[in-house]
């Protein structure tokens, strides 16, 4: 059936083409004379400017009128046009005739000799007789969906410009009209496809093949993006910016968006502060019209509180993933946020997907505001989870996260990692989501952890990142609005305090760390090592002498290899990888005689890390 439509369609434009050939046949070129210029097809083809004995200028160019129109009604044209030099002139010709002499004085008023002023004519006369009757300034026309473009009618031919459509291949996708001046044709795109338009004068016909199709996507950020932390690196801004982009864009099936030009922003803001951010953004697809934006954003950083997780959530098992399938899923509030760490190594012999995503079952849309990091993908399990933790830590430290907003009955894939057989990919997300308006909370959200095979989707973000949504928002289909959140890898607790005092010149002050696992809400699992659970430790130390004594803060990693991360007196420390039954040193604080002085020490036990560990106080 397609194949017949197709026949039809090139038999009917073979005979339009047929109709055009004989129509042009039958048309020879416009020549005329105005003054002393001889006019081709109502272009100026030579401009006689002195007399030749008793021929005026303009008398010289009414005889080459004259030579020139019997010549085409012989059936001469362009390429018979040629220059013959002779001892003191040169001529013009055409066929076997001679149209007009180029002369010494002729040459004088125009600077050249004249035999280059023959060569000049003739060249000017060969364009002017190929000029066509009827032509268009475009053969083809791509018109995006609802919106106009034009195209210029040329040739020399007078008449009543007339444009239908003919409805192949395509019936009603185009809406022609002749505006303006009468020889400016007007093609509105109706639906998505091909159709061509003839364009005619008189008997005279020519083709516009016209080609509507939808733009590939289109920006449409009109809320601020919103950060939050102190001293944030502008990398992290920026990140920030472009994933906000990303996530108002709306595309159409199966095109991307890209950031074409790097963030420029204003200024980095403070805490209560905002700045301006821009960036040239790209959607592009195939079988869609690429679109080029200038897009301008506010960048605020809002003082929104960071309250400690009331659930931590653990995406572990299994450690070794296999096959494709979901990894974890759990339920978010607004009075219950969360802090998910995951550790998993991609088991499986081709390329896997790793994607967290945040589901929004309810009518109304959501924002959580997020923080905190993810590292790339690698084989070193103990090192993977020290990069993530550090991260994690350094942005916790300092409230770095941003806001996401999840429209109702919709998702928003937080991060898409691409794993290769036998890497390891590890993170903590910490996620609260903000109130909504209204008396009644809505339902919870629904945080998800799943592995797919790869199969070349498109990554917008690669390497580690303290940044999450980088990809657009998409409807929720059947089964994830079925999506049940309930998991045995969920714990009530996700901070401990613990306290200690230590003594100059007394016993070492040994305290443990992961030992006490905690348990889950139905207290039926615990998890051993405490992975993912904050420590904050605070030591009083007391230097009872009358010297200037430095107490070291050491680690010793007691359950086997592992790293480890500290925030002491604002600074993050970090260990990468130690091996019992060695000790190392994180760091030394210098008492003064008779001082007392308490420390905090925030740390958290890190996945791919072998906890439990011990720190030691001791001088």
């Amino acid at each position: 059936m397609v194949l017949g439509s197709m026949c039809k369609w090139i038999a009917a434009l073979l005979g339009v083409l047929a109709l055009s050939i004989a129509a042009h046949a039958q048309l020879v070129p416009r020549v005329e004379v105005k003054g002393s210029t001889l006019l081709v097809n109502r272009a100026m083809a030579v401009r006689v400017r002195v007399a030749n004995g008793d021929l005026s200028p303009e008398r010289r160019a009414q005889i080459a009128a004259e030579r020139l129109q019997a010549a085409v009604a012989r059936g001469l044209g362009a390429r018979h046009v040629g220059v013959k030099a002779e001892r003191h002139r040169a001529a013009v010709t055409i066929g076997s005739g001679v149209l007009l002499y180029a002369t010494r004085a002729d040459a004088r008023a125009a600077g050249t000799t004249p035999l280059r002023l023959a060569q000049a004519w003739a060249s000017s006369l060969r364009h002017c007789l190929s000029i066509p009757p009827l032509s268009l300034s475009a053969d083809e026309l791509l018109v995006p969906l609802g919106e106009s473009r034009t195209v210029r009618v040329n040739g020399w031919l007078e008449g009543t410009v007339v444009v239908a459509p003919t409805g192949a291949p395509d019936d009603g996708v185009t809406d022609p009209a002749v505006i303006g001046d009468g020889r400016t044709v007007q093609i509105t795109g109706r639906a998505v496809g091909r159709e061509r338009v003839l364009v005619s004068v008189g008997e005279l016909s020519v083709p516009l093949m016209v080609t509507v199709r939808k733009y590939a996507g289109e920006v449409k950020a009109a809320e601020p993006v919103v950060v939050t932390g102190i001293g944030l690196p502008i990398r992290f801004v920026r990140q920030a910016v472009e994933a906000a982009i990303v996530r108002s864009t709306q595309l159409e099936s199966g095109a991307e968006v890209q950031i074409a030009s790097p963030v420029r922003l204003s200024s980095v803001p403070d805490v209560g502060q905002s700045t301006t951010a821009s960036a040239l953004v790209r959607a592009s697809g195939s079988g869609y019209i690429a679109r080029e934006q200038e897009v301008k954003l506010t960048v605020v950083n809002r003082p929104i509180t960071m309250n400690e997780p009331v659930l931590l959530m653990v995406s572990n098992d299994p450690e070794r993933v296999q096959k494709a399938q979901t990894l974890f899923a759990g339920e978010i509030s607004e009075a219950q946020g969360a802090r998910l760490l995951y550790h998993h190594m991609n088991g499986m012999v081709q390329d896997g997907l790793l994607q967290i995503e945040l589901l929004n079952p309810t009518d109304v849309t959501r924002t959580a505001h997020i923080t905190g990091a993810a590292s790339t993908p690698m084989r070193d399990t103990v090192r993977v989870g020290y990069v993530a933790g550090e991260l994690f830590l350094r942005a916790l430290m300092n409230n770095m996260g941003h806001t996401v907003t999840i429209p109702a009955q919709s998702k928003v894939v937080l991060l898409a990692q691409k794993m290769r057989p036998l890497d390891t990919a590890s993170g903590v997300l910490q996620v609260r989501l903000l109130p909504t308006e209204g008396a009644q909370p809505p339902a919870p959200c629904v945080l998800k952890v799943a592995m797919q095979v790869y199969q070349n989707q498109p990554l917008p973000l690669v390497g580690t990142t303290m940044v999450w949504g980088f990809l657009p928002p998409r409807p929720l289909t059947a089964e994830e609005r079925r999506q049940i959140a309930g998991n045995d890898h969920i714990y009530p607790t996700s901070q401990k305090v613990l306290t200690a005092t230590y003594v100059v010149g007394q016993r070492w002050q040994f305290i443990r760390i992961g030992e006490q696992a905690v348990r889950n809400h139905n207290q039926q699992r615990k998890l051993d090592g405490n992975y993912g659970v904050i420590y904050e430790v605070r030591v009083e130390i007391v230097n009872p002498t009358d010297r200037v004594r430095d107490v070291e803060v050491a680690f010793e990693p007691s359950g086997g290899e592992a790293g480890g991360v500290f925030a002491i007196g604002g600074e993050v420390l970090g260990i990468q990888r130690a091996l019992p039954p060695k000790e190392f040193s994180i760091t030394r604080i210098r008492l003064q005689p008779n001082q007392k002085r308490t420390i905090t020490i925030r740390t958290m036990p890190l996945a791919g890390s072998n906890y439990p560990a011990t720190l030691m106080v001791r001088s």
